[in-house]
């Protein structure tokens, strides 16, 4: 036992004199390495390039992979550092060499020793600011290598990024708008693969989470994005549903420990259909100009034939991270927090969304926000309402305004009865002030003249069909309309003949649900269509935006809070009640 013992102090003995050893020679390499480049960096300056041009080919061949590389490469990092003060812009080709260095993939060691250089360099010399933002954002871009093959550390890579940027932002006040200006230049294109825009979007989300000041701008140029994907999104119904019908539900989260989320991109790039071989890494990215890097979206063709399948996919996945956030925010956020965030969305959709034609997903965004405090609901009404009812809008606002509201209260499960009502109230009282003031000059219906009060009246139609049970009270057993509903008869039975003019699909529906309820009568001469009417040409445009949402991906958040249509009302039911 005690020869045992006496090997065991021996071997720690000669580890310890090994350690002592190494580290005494990596002393010496340090000293003589920083020696090295400040006589190259002094000499330079003094009109002799030569050791300096030896150093930045050093560097430049980035020969650091294997254990000894990797050894010498902290050093050099190290030795950077502690000459960044030396590091001015007539050193620029140098920077640009360590900018290009392949940090991310080796260990936390050198990683953490890399950032700390990235610090004292913007420190010293903040011109660099956009040079190393260039650098970090770029790393958010999907690559794979020249096999298709996907980086396993990718998520890592990743990681190690938004460790830097989180360190290095605080240091240059005036970093947000250069930061935003690059993230904005990154934006992949619309035409580049699923694997691009989802990898790319969600580190954009993940950087929102630790520089919030940049929240609302991230955000509106996400949903512009996502905007100029929705409204590709353009044919047939019944070939769309088709199309929904076939994507491919992708296993897809914001939030996922990392090794979960590399296989899920190596799961969203095998499962893809739409992969683009231009996607591939060969590992050399060019630093030189800030201005240069990431113009992706300026170098694309500026016409492109795009797939509207990938279309779907593309959208789906990145309104499923969009929500993803949102819901972090919202779980995590304080009240006020929660408010800001939905003042940012009302924003966007005032200013954005709203004058978008015909978007069939990005608004459902909007629609799930909106479904988290009981307060919002009312302000998203009050704000369209305001569209529909001032007449300084234009008309195209008002009529997109009134599709938005009767949409969203015939769809949205969460509305109480008071808003519903509240909300017809609103529009029957102006659609009566609009017939008193209009009617005695009438002659023949004038849907381009009188465009808005026909969208209202058919907003009023379509909320009819989809809420008429939340528009009845029970007094004494017995069930009685609401006064709120009252000004309907006026409406329908006026001189302009909606139901002649309105989208016919609508008002058949109408017609069959109030005949079923014994709701009102109709004037007959005022219930059949014109056959000018009929063939189209005086048409009122159909448009819901919260047409039935079949995203497979995204799903989730929509339908517990959406209303689908609950069919014809039950004759013998009513006369029951009644």
């Amino acid at each position: 036992m005690i020869n045992k013992n006496k090997d065991l102090c021996s071997t720690r003995d000669t580890l310890k004199k090994d350690v002592d050893i190494d580290i005494i020679k990596f002393k010496q390499e340090f000293t003589i390495m920083c020696t090295v480049t400040f006589k190259a960096i002094t000499e330079k300056n003094k009109g002799n390039s030569a050791k300096y041009n030896e150093l930045v080919d050093e560097i430049s061949r980035n020969n650091f992979h294997d254990a000894s590389g990797a050894r010498k490469l902290r050093l050099w990092i190290m030795t950077f550092s502690r000459a960044t003060s030396l590091l001015d812009e007539s050193c620029g080709a140098l920077v640009n060499a360590i900018l290009k260095l392949d940090w991310t993939g080796h260990d936390n060691n050198l990683v953490v020793i890399y950032v700390m250089f990235l610090a004292n360099l913007i420190s010293s010399h903040s011109d660099y600011m956009p040079k190393v933002l260039v650098m970090l954002v770029n790393h958010f871009v999907f690559r794979v290598d020249k096999n298709g093959i996907i980086p396993s550390n990718l998520e890592n890579i990743h990681g190690r990024v938004h460790y830097a940027l989180k360190n290095i932002f605080p240091m240059v006040p005036s970093g947000a708008e250069e930061l935003f200006g690059i993230l904005s230049r990154g934006f992949p294109h619309k035409s580049e693969s699923l694997p691009a825009q989802v990898t790319y979007l969600k580190n954009l989300l993940q950087l929102l989470e630790y520089i919030p000041c940049l929240q609302g701008q991230v955000l509106e140029l996400i949903f512009n994005r996502i905007i100029e994907l929705d409204t590709e999104v353009q044919g047939k119904i019944d070939e769309i549903e088709d199309m929904e019908d076939a994507s491919t539900k992708y296993e897809l989260s914001l939030h996922s420990d990392q090794g979960s989320q590399s296989s899920c991109a190596s799961s969203i790039y095998g499962k893809s259909r739409f992969n683009s071989p231009t996607d591939s890494y060969d590992g050399d990215f060019d630093y030189g100009s800030e201005e240069e890097a990431l113009d992706i979206e300026d170098s694309a063709p500026s016409i492109v034939a795009l797939d509207i399948g990938e279309m779907i996919e593309k959208l789906d996945c990145m309104i499923k991270l969009v929500f993803d956030y949102l819901k972090w925010c919202f779980d995590k956020g304080t009240k006020d927090e929660r408010d800001d965030l939905f003042d940012i969305l009302l924003t966007i959709f005032e200013e954005n969304i709203l004058y978008t034609f015909k978007s069939r997903y990005i608004q459902f965004i909007i629609f799930w926000y909106i479904s988290l405090d009981k307060s919002y609901p009312r302000q998203f009404l009050s704000l369209l309402l305001n569209k529909i009812l001032n007449d300084k809008e234009p008309v195209i606002i008002r009529e997109a305004a009134s599709q938005y509201i009767g949409s969203f209260v015939g769809r949205a499960n969460y509305l109480s009865s008071t808003e519903i009502r509240l909300c017809i109230q609103a529009l029957l009282l102006w659609t009566e002030r609009y017939i008193e003031n209009y009617e005695p000059t009438l002659q023949l219906p004038d849907p381009q003249k009188h465009m808005t009060f026909y969208s209202i009246v058919q907003t009023l139609m379509y909320i009819f069909c989809f809420r008429w049970k939340d528009l009845r009270e029970v007094t004494g057993g017995i069930p009685r309309w609401c006064y709120e509903v009252v000004g309907y008869h006026k409406v329908i039975n006026s001189s302009f003949r909606p139901l002649q003019v309105c989208s016919k699909n609508t008002s058949d529906m109408f017609q069959a649900i109030v005949e079923a309820l014994q709701f009102m009568n109709f004037e007959k001469q005022y219930s059949k269509r014109f056959g000018i009417i009929e063939q189209g040409i005086l048409n009122i445009t159909e448009y819901f935006p919260f047409d039935p949402f079949r995203l497979k991906t995204s799903q989730p958040y929509i339908e517990p809070i959406y209303r689908d249509w609950a069919g014809m009302p039950d004759k013998n039911q009513v006369a029951m009640e009644e």
